[in-house]
C-alpha cells in the first residue's frame, strides 16, 4: 500500500510539473490584430491569384500573415497563427504570381514547395523573393494596403 501511495504521489508530481512546463490551461492571446485589406495592381491592372506574404520588421510584433488576391486584385490578410488581420506596424511584403506549365495559376491552398512545383514565378525577385523584396507596407486601423507593381512588357 505504501509503495502504491509513493507511485501515485510521484505520478501526480510529474503531471503537475509537466503542466507547468508546457503551460497547461494557458490561453496566451498573442498580439491584437487589425483587419488588413488592400489591392495589388500590376502595370495599373488588378492582379488576380497572387500570393502575398507579410513579414514583420522593426519592432512590429507577431509572425506575419498571408493573403491571395481575388479577380479584382483585392485581398484580406490572414494571420499566420489564425485569425483575420495583422498587428499594426511595418512589414516587408512579397508578392508571388506563379503559373503552371499550362498557363493557369497555382491552385489556392497549394502547399507544394516552389522548388518541387512545376509552376514558374512570373514576377521579378524585387517583388517575389523573400530576401530581395523591396515592397513595404504599414498596417494601421482602417488604412487599406495598396501595392503597385511595374514590370517590363
Amino acid at each position: 500500500m505504501e509503495m502504491h501511495k509513493s507511485r501515485l504521489l510521484s505520478f501526480t508530481t510529474l503531471v503537475v510539473f509537466l503542466c507547468y512546463i508546457v503551460g497547461c490551461g494557458s490561453k496566451e492571446t498573442g498580439p491584437e490584430l487589425t483587419a488588413v485589406t488592400g489591392s495589388v495592381l500590376l502595370n495599373e491592372k488588378p492582379l488576380a491569384n497572387a500570393d502575398l506574404h507579410f513579414i514583420p520588421v522593426e519592432s512590429t510584433p507577431g509572425v506575419g500573415g498571408e493573403a491571395r488576391t481575388k479577380a479584382s486584385g483585392e485581398f484580406n490578410v490572414v494571420y499566420s497563427r489564425g485569425g483575420e488581420g495583422l498587428p499594426a506596424g511595418n512589414y516587408r511584403v512579397t508578392v508571388s504570381y506563379r503559373l503552371m506549365p499550362d498557363g493557369s495559376p497555382v491552385p489556392e491552398g497549394d502547399t507544394t514547395p516552389p522548388i518541387e512545383s512545376p509552376a514558374s514565378e512570373t514576377l521579378p525577385g524585387i517583388y517575389s523573393d523573400y530576401d530581395k523584396s523591396q515592397l513595404k507596407a504599414t498596417v494601421a486601423p482602417g488604412k487599406p494596403v495598396e501595392i503597385k507593381l511595374i514590370t517590363k512588357k
